[in-house]
């Protein structure tokens, strides 16, 4: 065949191509003259959604935006944040913020802490939320199942009965002998440090130590409350998860070493901050599942079908340097299983 023949198909598909180009030509000058007049229809944009976010404690929020921004979110471009953050943990003061977001209305609510988590469940029916650092999510009311939440609400669990009484184990070695065991934190406003504090009884029976409880009003009770300890025979303590205590990290600490008590906390901020030992779950992890619970929440996901995040592994830190300072000698085993040792 000749290379200047031309085959019918061929011939067809120039023709169909050309009217195409003729096509789109016409739409393109007929688009042109409606955004001249100003009757092109207007390109939606994709809709910003607003995270609202309540703690008791302030710095949670940044911790919280990091892995948030490293999913790619953009504060102000591809997401709005409404913090109300550093009021004390009580339902007085958090229950008008929770107020407040749901009357923006936020597309999301994360609540930090049991007590804030109780009080956007009570808020809305409809807003998802998601829940952070509490103790038990089905104890607390806060959802039916772990596996599958039903309601609005999901999120991230930060203790567990088992890891509680760990804890415990950990801090009888620096005290034998049946070391009377204080435990302090929020008993009065926050339902999570109560799971704590019933975790604590539970394993305290099997090992064989009596628990005695402090309970903290706010900031101003520590020195009180570590002043009365030696008194009555406490030989070690545990300080628990709440909004008091992870406000006065450093006064608590202070104190302990003023006492020369074992003390033994649940995040490793206290053990940073000169505590003796903290065992407890990773938080930045804790913080990364949390942000991913929003992005499946943002892209569309129902909280009722996100299970609930628990943790997955426990780290357990030694300070050296401040066990040396109070005369406390650590013992062999807490050495071997230690994760990381503070020198």
């Amino acid at each position: 065949m000749s290379a200047d023949v031309v085959v019918p198909e061929s011939r067809h598909e120039i023709i169909w191509t050309r009217r195409r180009v003729l096509h789109r030509g016409v739409t393109a000058i007929g688009i042109g003259l409606l955004a001249a007049c100003g009757c092109a229809p207007a390109i939606k944009q994709p809709r910003v959604p607003t995270v609202g976010f309540v703690s008791p404690f302030a710095p949670d929020l940044e911790q919280f935006l990091r892995p948030v921004r490293a999913l790619g979110y953009v504060e102000g471009q591809t997401l709005t944040i409404a913090s109300r953050t550093g009021v004390p943990e009580t339902a007085e003061e958090l229950a008008p913020l929770v107020d407040g977001l749901v009357r923006l209305p936020a597309d999301i609510i994360v609540a930090v802490g049991s007590t804030a988590a109780g009080i956007a469940k009570g808020k809305t029916t409809k807003i998802p939320v998601v829940f952070f650092g509490v103790a038990d999510a089905v104890a607390l009311g806060l959802v039916v199942n772990v596996a599958r939440p039903e309601g609005n609400l999901t999120g991230v669990t930060n203790v567990s009965a088992q890891a509680i009484g760990k804890g415990l184990e950990y801090l009888v070695q620096f005290a034998p002998g049946g070391a009377r065991v204080a435990f302090v934190g929020n008993l009065g406003e926050n339902p999570g440090s109560l799971l704590q504090l019933a975790a604590a009884q539970a394993a305290a029976k099997t090992i064989g130590v009596p628990i005695v409880d402090f309970a903290l009003r706010d900031a101003s009770d520590i020195d009180r409350v570590f002043d009365s300890l030696s008194s009555g025979g406490v030989k070690a303590v545990m300080v628990g998860s709440d909004g008091i205590t992870l406000r006065s990290q450093q006064r608590l600490v202070e104190n302990a070493a003023r006492v020369r008590l074992p003390t033994i906390y649940t995040r490793r901020e206290f053990a940073d901050a000169g505590g003796l030992i903290a065992y407890g779950p990773s938080y930045p992890a804790l913080w990364e599942r949390c942000a991913a619970l929003v992005d499946k929440l943002a892209r569309g996901s129902a909280p009722g079908d996100l299970p609930v995040e628990q943790p997955a592994s426990f780290d357990l830190i030694v300070n050296f340097k401040t066990a040396k300072a109070l005369g406390i000698p650590v013992p062999q085993a807490i050495v071997a299983q230690a994760t990381e040792v503070i020198q």
